[in-house]
This record gives structure tokens, sequence and C-alpha cells, in this order.
């Protein structure tokens, strides 16, 4: 049965794909060395030999994680950590060179259109495969530079041959009937609780810290304020709206880039999604796709305007690039301003730039980091890089070593994190008091409903669910401290950025536990499942440690989850919120998993 977890997903799930792909940059992984030059300034290719890869080319290094990422989320990986989908992504590569030592047979057609039926996120709420969810990811392919049809089908083809490796690597998944009883209590046991909630916001306490106070947190607390060490850069812009042609598009070419790009004026018509396959090539009637040219010819003209001047904003960049390549001029040169001078593109200095936290004019350089971190004085530009506006050419101007800014710089900064760090103290303390106020008053025989709202806490019931599908609007630190729990026992207060819950469990009854359940037998081929994986897992791991002995350690960039395709989930966000995803409901939608097996992302049959 599928959570209510896994509808949220799936029901944003190709509006952030298609938002979110476009907008960001797929990632490179990049392996550093004193003797590696990277740019125009010169190239010496290093050897980092990976299973038939070079982890010393950005171009492979992308090519597994980005695979290993769309691999992970289409098996229903929704929020995980980079360093999660690293060791995923490189373990996979190590599975698909085992299965080719083992002259193990490709799938053919009919075997990987199977597979991907049987993937999480094209399944509808009664665990079917749903050929409009299909669909809808097969659309979202088209016109798509940087994950086309075709890297699709390469993935699914390898996953379906992972698969078959697995059946043999994962061995029969051994499981005790203890494992199988405990995993039905936690599961498939119901559960009526009541769930008292302290808003952190409307906690207000006085606090007056005084300059001495201020001064002994900033000195315990001086690492948080330290500005790391960073470039102070110009851009050389290419706005697109400079590049605008006045002449005005023909007829012929409004209609055929209307024609090549239907979705972009058109809501999806899903009565006309007739395709009963699942080929990711799979032809589609278009003849039954409704013509809203006319009614939307100002927006495909708007649109085809700008993608031409975007077009020419980059031919433009690119050349620019170039000529200062073969220029061979030097950082911060008389030469070099008058040469863009000359070329009626002027630096403008935009001051110290950590991608971490960019100038708010210039947001978008958060997805530049490797770029930035690249800049020297001796290799002082990068190549022309996209925002929204256009493109620019970042110059190095200087770098400023890291430093910890003065007290009386950042006063305002320090007194706010006392007073928060102060007040987070003061609401610990406040729940540990309203704690023992209500184990008081139900000892007493107050009801807890009547206890907490002697208190003044927001009360919500939650009555007769399970687990395996939790009440919408639960809140998931709730869920959490319920594996803790029996019944008429009260929780701690387990607080939350902006909340502090209290969960009484008013009553908890067990499954049955019995060999009969249907439930019983779901459960073991369930664990039996995820006990093979993790023997694969285990395997594949160990061939990656062993094939890096000796070799250099990966590094991914500072910001790991921009590269993330967010394919079933809510973009770069999620993956910041990990934590806060209840026990058991991490790596899977139809997978309940205890918190200690949380941190490996398993291959999945």
């Amino acid at each position: 049965m599928i959570s209510w977890i896994q509808k949220y997903f799936q029901k944003h799930f190709f509006l952030v794909f298609l938002i979110v792909l476009i907008a960001i940059a797929l990632p490179t992984v990049a392996i550093y060395s004193q003797s590696f030059c990277i740019g125009r300034n010169g190239r010496q290719v290093l050897k980092k030999p990976f299973f038939g890869y070079n982890l010393a080319k950005a171009e492979d290094v992308s090519r597994i994680m980005r695979d290993g990422s769309i691999s992970a989320q289409l098996k229903g990986a929704f929020l995980v950590s980079s360093e999660q989908i690293q060791q995923y992504a490189l373990a996979r590569i190590a599975g698909l060179s085992l299965a080719d030592k083992l002259h193990l047979p490709q799938p053919d057609a009919k075997e990987v259109s199977v597979y991907v039926a049987n993937l999480p996120v094209f399944k509808n709420t009664e665990g079917k495969f749903d050929q409009t969810a299909y669909s809808r990811f097969a659309d979202s392919l088209k016109n798509n530079p940087e994950f086309t049809t075709a890297d699709a089908s390469r993935v699914l083809q390898s996953d379906t041959y992972l698969n078959t490796l697995g059946k043999i690597t994962g061995g029969p998944g051994y499981v005790q009937p203890s494992d199988i009883t405990t995993q039905l209590i936690c599961t498939d046991s119901t559960w009526t609780i009541n769930v008292a909630t302290l808003d952190f916001s409307a906690f207000t306490p006085t606090l007056n810290p005084s300059k001495n106070t201020l001064k002994k947190f900033y000195e315990r607390n001086s690492f948080r304020y330290e500005i790391p060490t960073s470039p102070k850069i110009s851009l050389v812009q290419f706005k697109a709206v400079d590049f605008v042609s006045p002449s005005t598009p023909t007829e012929d070419q409004l209609r055929a880039f209307y024609n090549t790009n239907p979705n972009r004026f058109s809501p999806h018509n899903e009565a006309n999604k007739k395709s009963a396959d699942v080929r990711l090539d799979a032809k589609k009637d278009v003849a039954t796709k409704p013509d809203n040219f006319q009614e939307a010819r100002t927006q495909v003209e708007a649109a085809l305007r700008y993608d031409l001047a975007m077009n020419s904003a980059q031919k433009a960049a690119n050349n620019l690039a170039v000529a200062l390549y073969d220029r061979k001029t030097t950082a911060n040169s008389a030469d070099l301003t008058a040469f863009l001078a000359t070329h009626n593109h002027p630096a403008k200095s935009i001051g110290m730039v950590n991608p971490e936290t960019p100038p708010t004019a210039y947001t978008w350089l958060a997805n530049y980091a490797d770029e930035i971190s690249r800049l020297s004085k001796d290799h002082f530009f990068s190549d022309p890089v996209a925002n929204s506006d256009g493109f620019a050419i970042l110059l190095w101007n200087e770098t400023v070593s890291a430093y910890i800014p003065p007290l009386a710089d950042i006063r305002d900064k320090v007194e706010a994190d006392y007073k928060d760090n102060e007040k987070r103290k003061l609401f610990v303390k406040k729940g540990k008091k309203l704690h023992t106020k209500l184990e008081t008053a139900l000892k007493a025989g107050t009801t807890f409903a009547k206890a907490a709202a002697d208190q003044k806490l927001e009360v919500k019931d939650f009555a007769n669910f399970a687990f395996r599908q939790p009440p919408q609007g639960i809140p998931y630190q709730a869920l959490n401290v319920l594996q803790k729990l029996e019944a008429s026992n009260l929780s701690d207060m387990v607080a939350s950025n902006d909340k502090g819950y209290f969960v009484y469990v008013v009553q908890k009854k067990l499954p049955d536990l019995s060999p009969s359940n249907p439930q019983y037998a779901k459960t073991r081929h369930q664990l039996m499942q995820r006990s093979a994986a993790a023997n694969q897992s285990a395997l594949l791991n160990s061939m990656v440690e062993i094939e890096l002995e000796n070799r250099a350690q990966i590094r991914l960039p500072d910001k790991g989850s921009r590269g993330l395709p967010p394919i079933p989930g809510k973009g770069r966000s999620a993956y910041s919120t990990l934590s806060r995803r209840p026990a058991g409901y991490i790596l899977g939608a139809n997978r309940i998993i205890d918190s200690h097996t949380a941190g490996r992302l398993h291959f999945g049959r």
C-alpha cells in the first residue's frame, strides 16, 4: 500500500521535474590535483580508472552521478543526501561491470517494460502501473538537452540489467520469524493518539543581553561568522534583451516553433493520452491534440524572439571568451579594460562572492560554485555561464583570505543568533515543565485533552491509523516518537524548528501476528527482498572501496544537492529535509525500514 507521502510526491512530480531540471545544471564531480589545470590556460589529462570510466574526466563523473541520481529517484529514493547518491552511483557502475564479467544476458524490450511497470514513481495509489504518469515523464524528456529520451532508455536498460544481477548476488534473503513479527508491530499496529502543540513563534521570553554577554557569545561561536576565502569578481554581461532582433518572425517560423514546443503554450490533455505500452519512444496520436496556436500566437512570438535573443547572447559571449584567450591578456590589466571597452562589454565589479551566500542581485551565482572556485590570477576568466537575463563571463579581480569580521561589524547578527539560541533553550525548559504538569494531571484522572487545554496547548486527535498509512496532517515528529510508546504513555516534548509536540497514546492495538495473516507473507517477502538488496549493496560497495584504493578521493561540490535531478520529489530543498522524515519512511514509498538502515541506499529488486 502506498503512503500519503508518495501520493504527495506523485501529485507534484512532473511540474517540479520540468521546472527544476531545466533550471539547474547537472552535476560535475571534480577530482583535483596540483597539476590538473582546467580551462583554456592549459590542460593535463589524468587517468583515474574506475570500472571502465575515468574519474579524472568531468564528463565521465557527470554521467555516473546523473545516471545514479535518476536511477535512485525512479526507485523511490525521494529524500536522500548527496553522499548516499554518490555511494549508490558508484556502486551501480561496479554492478554493471560485475554483470558484464559474469556474462549476464542483456535484457530485452519486454524485460525492460516489466521492470519499468514496477517502479514506484509509475504506480498509482492502488499500486498498479499508471500509464498517464509514465507518459508525462516521457513527455518531459522531449526537447530537453540535459537529459534526453536516449539517456532515460540507457538508465532503465542498465537498471533492468542490475535487477538480473541482484537475483544472483543478493541470495535468497533470509529472515527470522521474530523479524517479521517486529516489522508487523511497527507497520500494522493501530494507533489512536492525541497530539498537543506548543507554538515556538508564540513563545516570547524577554531577552536583553549585555555587551559582555554578547562578547562572550561571539567569542565562543566565532567560527559561525567566518567569511571563507572568496574571490572578488567582475561580470561581463550579455543580456538577452540587448540581442532581440528588430525583425518580426515569419508565420512559418512561428508555426514551426509552436509545433516543436506545444506544451509551453497549452495544458496537457489527459484524455488524449492513448499509448498502452511503456516504451520511452512510444508514438503518440498528435492529431488529437488541441491546436491553440492562434490563441497563443502572441506568447509564441514573444517566446521565439526571446529564445533567439538568448542564442545570440550565448554566441556573443562564446566569441568574446575565445577572443580573450587568443589575446593572452592578463587579469586586471589596462589592456583587458581597453579590450572589453572596444567590444562594448565593460566589466562590472560585484565585489567578493561566496557562492553559499551570493549577492542579492546575483543569486544565480550559487549555481556556479565550481566555476568561481577555479578563478585565479592565472585563470582569471570563466567560460560563459547562463542566468535568467542571458549569459555572463566571470572575471577574477583578487582573492580575499578567510577572516572573521569584528563584533562591531556584525553586532546585529550576533545578537539575533544569541536571542534565538537562548529562546530555544528556554523553549525546551518550558517543554519539560509542561510535561510534568501534564503527567500530574493524567495521574489525577484528568483527560489529556483537558489537561493540554488548561495549559493553552492546541490538541489534535488522530484515530485508528497504522504506520503503513499515516493520517494526513500528522507531524513527522509524532510518528517518530510513537515507536517508544505504549498505551497511556505520554512522550516528552519533541521540538521541531517552529513547534513542540506532546504525544499521548490513547490506544494501541497489535495486528494479527500469526502466519495465517495475509500481511505476514507480504511482510516476509518485503524483508527478504530488503535482505537480498542489502547483500548486493554490501558486495558492490566493497568492490567500490577496493577499486578506489590508492586513488584520489572523490569530492562532491559544496552544494551536492544541486546535482540531484528531482524526478519524483520537490527539487533541491527536499534534500535538506531528510531529517524531517519519520523513521521508516526514508528510502521507499512502499518500503518500511528501520532508522538504523536509512544511512545506506540499497539496490532494490
